[in-house]
């Protein structure tokens, strides 16, 4: 069909229309501007989802969405979200799966059942004959939904893609008038094993549930006890030896929000039939800080309660003062190893999209692109060394002097606190996207 297609000359991003001739504020980007026009022919969607939650509802939902995050910085608000708060639909692939006739798929299912107060486990293969392993399937399944842009990011997608089935109607032109769409770029074939996958999944529900009705007899008469069955799908199958895939296009509701800070954008996203909400609501440092010190206090206060020996300290006694100097050094430590790589490594696999097959699947398309490379965390390199210098003060003194070890337990006190911030700010950095644009303009699909 042919569509007026939008690209922001500040960020690249592009949306498209069949209705609207101007466009003055930027969604991906959240600038105001004037996007620039060209008219292009685009693959016609076969299904559209009208939309079910108006914005007034939305607001409602934001702002209590908003009321859950008690670090909220100033520049987030709820009454200027109402200006950024834009209506789009945003393109998914919509697959359907259909068995071969005659197809033999492999399932396996699991027994757990108990036995003189010993836990047992028993591996079934599942099909026609009892516990063959293979299963003859007929019949197919239908919606399953990934989304076929790259601008968007999985995540995001994986939780407001929750429309039912039958809210897809054929696609009319007039029903999307004036909302704009995002473009699609991810071709269909990137998710069909993801697709079948999950179709088979479906499968082995049902399949679980006959196993369930013909073993529970003969399992709980055996061992006098319950018995739980899971069915699962055998891993490494060729979606095409047992099933036909069928992808189409398919426009989908949501209301897109943006707020810019700086140099960095925030995205809300809200499904526009069920009104579920994605928001990625950033943290006020300073507020975070100064609340985990305020619980820290009693917190503190109620150690040295419950624990008066280990915390009894006074400042005419060394031992004890080196003893809070101890304790406060293996706080330290299990800030710093046991926690922090955990949660930085999470938030790289979130910043650098790596679970975003869509995104990924185009990029390996680019000739000449550079992986990017782990960045070096030197918020961690700087703790340890303070850590390091702290201990030295102690070790150094020898027990001459109280002064140095709370000298050494306000260094591993405030190393604490900065690797909290460091991670508040990467939290920042990972529910937010650069400016100009959060992805580099990608070949378009096909190419």
């Amino acid at each position: 069909m042919e569509a007026k297609i939008f690209t922001c000359p500040n960020c690249g991003a592009e949306v498209f229309a069949t209705d609207l001739d101007a466009l003055e504020y930027c969604s991906y980007c959240g600038t105001f501007v004037t996007l620039q026009s060209r008219l292009a022919k685009i693959q016609k969607p076969s299904y559209i989802v009208p939309f079910n939650v108006t914005k007034e509802k939305c607001l409602e939902l934001y702002k209590e969405e908003l009321k859950k995050s008690y670090f909220l910085p100033k520049y987030m608000n709820a009454e200027s979200a109402e200006s950024n708060l834009k209506n789009f639909y945003i393109l998914f692939w919509v697959y359907s799966q259909k068995f071969k006739a005659d197809a033999n798929v492999k399932f396996k299912t699991t027994v757990d059942y108990t036995e003189k107060d010993a836990d047992f486990r028993q591996h079934y293969d599942v099909g026609l004959v009892r516990y063959n392993a293979t299963a003859k399937i007929s019949g197919g399944v239908d919606g399953m939904i990934f989304d076929a842009s790259s601008n968007l990011d999985d995540r995001i997608s994986e939780e407001i893609k929750d429309f039912p089935v039958s809210s897809l109607k054929p696609f009319k032109g007039a029903v999307m008038a004036g909302s704009y769409a995002d473009v699609a770029d991810v071709r269909d074939e990137t998710y069909t094993d993801d697709a079948c996958a999950k179709g088979l999944t479906a499968v082995a529900g049902k399949i679980q549930n006959k196993v369930r009705e013909k073993e529970a007899i003969r399992i709980e008469g055996k061992y006098g006890k319950s018995a739980l069955f899971f069915t699962d799908p055998v891993a490494d199958q060729k979606p095409e030896d047992y099933c036909d895939v069928n992808a189409k296009l398919a426009m989908l509701p949501v209301w897109f929000l943006t707020y810019k800070n700086q140099k960095r954008v925030f995205y809300s996203v809200i499904n526009g039939f069920t009104g579920k909400i994605f928001a990625a609501i950033p943290v006020d440092v300073k507020k975070y800080l100064f609340w985990s010190i305020i619980a820290a206090i009693p917190f503190f206060l109620i150690l040295e309660l419950l624990f008066g020996p280990a915390f009894d300290y006074d400042f005419a006694n060394p031992k004890n003062a080196n003893s809070f100097w101890l304790y406060t050094l293996l706080a330290a430590l299990g800030e710093l190893f046991l926690d922090r790589g955990v949660y930085l490594k999470k938030l790289y696999k979130d910043m650098n999209r790596v679970d975003d097959k869509g995104f990924r699947a185009l990029q390996s398309g680019e000739s000449g692109k550079k992986k990017k490379k782990k960045k070096f965390d030197f918020t961690k390199l700087k703790i340890i060394i303070a850590l390091v210098f702290a201990s030295m003060i102690v070790v150094g003194d020898g027990g001459e002097s109280v002064m140095p070890g709370y000298v050494a337990a306000i260094i591993n006190i405030i190393t604490i606190f900065a690797s909290i911030a460091s991670k508040v700010k990467e939290h920042n950095l990972a529910c937010s996207r650069p400016v100009p644009h959060f992805f580099d303009k990608r070949k378009e699909a096909g190419k």
